[in-house]
């Protein structure tokens, strides 16, 4: 893989937690407290498994590139502009 794919595999991967976290939203205002708690639980593990899964591999590939997103989400609050 190319850097900049690479980095394209780093926003969609923000994209995909950052839609999770919308529909999280939207279901606090639809589920029971109940239900709203076990979608919470599984959302929280989809994001994770989503990151850990798709950031580490392509960390382990450029490792360079964890530098660039904390300053990039320092800078613009974003993973990659």
């Amino acid at each position: 893989m190319e850097k900049d794919a690479a980095r394209e595999v780093v926003r969609a991967t923000f994209r995909c937690g950052s839609e999770l976290q919308t529909l999280l939203a939207f279901l606090k205002t639809q589920c029971s407290a109940d239900e709203y708690k076990v979608y919470t639980r599984k959302i929280a593990a989809a994001i994770d498994g989503i990151h850990k899964i798709l950031l580490d591999s392509v960390l382990e590939q450029f490792p360079e590139l964890e530098t660039e997103i904390e300053a990039n989400i320092a800078r613009t609050g974003r993973a990659m502009p």
